[in-house]
């Protein structure tokens, strides 16, 4: 009967013994089958987005280039930063898959006007190049003091909603270093706001304008509406 017991407690500690060998072997193979993979580059890079501007398979291929790392050890935020070097880029975001792949998010820069002839501004009234992209004809063209951009671009905004509900659209607006405004309209008018009010005096124009035009007989070229009281018209 003892031998039996002795037999079977012998039987538990190589049982015992078996597992734990299983373990660690296991957990060695799995851990030299994980290293093996972070040692091996990531083949494949794919780009998310809406694009009107970026071309994705140019852009995956310059990500491409700039990768620096394997699966692990890629540094995630310096290959961000880099993507978001591209001036059409307004932000990026990068989701590893197992594992060898990489997701890229980007979210292209919003052309919302011509800044200053050679510059664009987004919609949140921040300045990038073009890069020698070719833009839309149609933005509208604001110019202004440097530093001055989310002011523009503010009163371009506010003014070009009013105007549009009379059916007028700008198509250049101008803050000078003085802070004066002045305004060209698509129709060819061409509006001195002067530097205060120049909401009011928008309104003015457009309350005014249907006699203007009975008046003239002529399509208005000017208006100066830097008065208190009234306007100067000149006519084509």
């Amino acid at each position: 009967m003892k031998k039996l017991k002795s037999s079977s407690f012998l039987g538990g500690i190589v049982f015992f013994f078996l597992v734990i060998f299983l373990i660690i072997w296991g957990y060695n193979t799995l851990l030299s089958w994980a290293q093996s993979k972070n040692d091996s580059p990531i083949n494949a890079v794919v780009v998310h987005g809406e694009f009107r501007y970026l071309k994705r398979e140019e852009l995956e291929q310059k990500i491409v280039q700039k990768l620096d790392g394997s699966f692990f050890s890629l540094d995630v935020v310096r290959l961000q930063n880099k993507i978001e070097e591209n001036p059409w880029v307004y932000s990026a975001s990068i989701r590893k898959e197992w594992p060898r792949k990489l997701h890229i998010y980007v979210v292209e820069q919003d052309a919302f006007a011509i800044w200053n002839n050679d510059l664009l501004l987004n919609k949140f009234g921040d300045v990038f190049y073009a890069n020698d992209v070719k833009v839309d004809d149609t933005l509208a063209r604001l110019y202004g003091p440097e530093g001055n951009e989310k002011d523009v671009l503010k009163g371009y905004v506010d003014m070009e909603y009013l105007l549009k509900l009379h059916n007028f659209k700008i198509s250049e607006l101008v803050l000078s270093e003085r802070y004066a405004w002045q305004v060209w309209l698509k129709s060819g008018i061409h509006l001195n706001l002067g530097r205060s009010d120049k909401m009011s005096r928008v309104q003015r124009f457009l309350d005014l304008q249907p006699l203007l035009v009975e008046y003239g007989n002529k399509k208005i070229a000017r208006v100066d509406l830097r008065y208190d009281i009234g306007l100067a018209v000149s006519w084509q």
